[in-house]
């Protein structure tokens, strides 16, 4: 499912889309063109679920992998606003907007 995000950083907007992975969940950050692909991660979605129910203050990191290469996503829950960041790569979505791609991804319990 792909949700709309911008960048914190630049004001760019963003493309944010999940889509189920044999280890958890795709998360892929593009910009709006579909042209530029920033972060490409495998996450766990047990990790992403507990952060954004939770609300942990300050950025909580979740490793996931991009290739053979593990990355670390910064996840911060904002009162209804979650940034996600990679690096220099970042986009904030909601929180509503996110849960709902999270669920329409995953299996049902």
């Amino acid at each position: 499912m792909v949700i709309d995000g911008i960048s914190q950083s630049t004001g760019v907007e963003r493309l944010i889309d999940l889509s189920p992975a044999e280890a958890g969940v795709l998360l892929v950050i593009s910009d709006r063109a579909g042209a530029q692909e920033w972060v490409r991660l495998v996450l766990p979605a047990e990790e992403l679920i507990a952060i954004l129910t939770d609300h942990p203050e300050g950025p909580q990191a979740v490793v996931g992998m991009s290739g053979d290469e593990a990355r670390e996503l910064k996840v911060e829950v904002r009162r209804n606003e979650v940034l996600l960041a990679v690096g220099e790569s970042d986009a904030a979505v909601g929180l509503d907007d996110l849960m709902d791609a999270l669920a329409s991804v995953l299996p049902a319990a």
